[in-house]
């Protein structure tokens, strides 16, 4: 196990010319990449979710005749993606501290499913107000 340590740290010291601030660096890359591994599917979901949405809302407005700016379109949705990916990797930090190595991701995943859902409501009310025969025209009574 000595052996691999030392290899570890001469690997280290060739990469970043035995700079302290390099590995520093490298070794703060690495516990990231193995934190934000296990989660990267939910962020990119809500991502994705959050994106269409945000496309969506833009043609409801363009056909609402509102004006478009996209410094306010992309401020809010920067925040809600801002506020999103806390909320995951937040719950993320209380599995990986209560659950340990073999944590499973029941906070994570539980309010992936939530952002998402949510998102998908916001982009039934918008195809609803695009098109209101569509096939979602059966839930218009819940819809804004």
């Amino acid at each position: 196990m000595k052996d691999i340590l030392v290899s570890v740290g001469n690997m280290l010291s060739a990469a970043t010319h035995n700079s302290f601030f390099g590995k520093i660096a490298i070794s703060i890359g690495a516990f990231a990449t193995a934190y934000f591994t296990p989660i990267i599917g939910l962020l990119f979901a809500c991502f994705m979710c959050t994106i269409v949405d945000l496309l969506y809302g833009l043609k409801v407005a363009r056909k609402a005749g509102k004006k478009l700016t996209s410094s306010k379109s992309w401020t809010g949705t920067l925040s809600k993606i801002r506020d999103e990916f806390t909320i995951i990797t937040l719950g993320h930090l209380i599995e990986h501290v209560i659950g340990g190595a073999a944590s499973i991701t029941l906070l994570s995943g539980g309010a992936t499913v939530l952002i998402c859902l949510t998102e998908l409501w916001s982009i039934l009310e918008n195809l609803n107000t695009l098109n209101p025969d569509g096939p979602w025209r059966i839930l218009s009574g819940f819809l804004k």
